[in-house]
């Protein structure tokens, strides 16, 4: 078959479509991202710390406050530092990819808030906890550790440089994923 300049003409304008497609996801602001993370039915954000702490450094309010383009809070408790951070955006990228393409769904149980370990990634923005994946509670048996097998999974194809669940000390019902 000889081609013709129309047809190369549309083979470049599907190629050029598909690129500003993807330039377009990854130029999206922090406040973009936070917001279509919010409208996600898949991905559920806690208003509450395991701990029983009340504060405003719950996993969903630091997504609301980057939706508006503040910095997230930080708990004032324990090890936490207290304060606020600006969420890491490949991070808040590869939480909305997690559900969008990889199809999870989830709820984040811990972003920058909360009492971690001294020096923790969540205090500098750049990890969040997840609880549950599909619907299954995040375990050391069954379907909670499958499903929490196959989300590490997918938080490394992303890039994630630390992953942590089922299997690792202090990590048997969560997953954390950092970047």
């Amino acid at each position: 078959m000889k081609r013709t300049p129309l047809m190369i003409s549309a083979v470049m304008a599907s190629s050029l479509a598909v690129m500003a497609s993807a330039t377009t996801a990854e130029a999206a602001s922090r406040p973009a991202i936070a917001k279509s993370i919010l409208n996600h039915r898949g991905i559920s954000l806690a208003t509450t710390h395991d701990s029983g702490r009340p504060d405003k450094a719950n996993a969903k309010q630091n997504i609301k406050d980057t939706a508006a383009g503040r910095k997230a809070k930080r708990s004032h408790y324990g090890t936490a530092p207290g304060g606020s951070v600006t969420l890491n955006k490949t991070m808040l990228n590869s939480m909305l990819k997690l559900n969008t393409a990889k199809r999870f769904t989830f709820r984040v149980t811990e972003v920058a808030g909360g009492s971690h370990s001294r020096g923790s990634k969540h205090y500098a923005g750049r990890a969040f906890d997840v609880g549950t994946v599909n619907g299954k509670r995040v375990s050391t048996s069954g379907a909670g550790y499958n499903n929490a097998k196959k989300f590490m999974r997918a938080c490394r194809s992303y890039g994630a440089v630390l992953v942590l669940g089922p299997g690792d000390s202090g990590h048997s019902t969560h997953v954390h994923c950092q970047w």
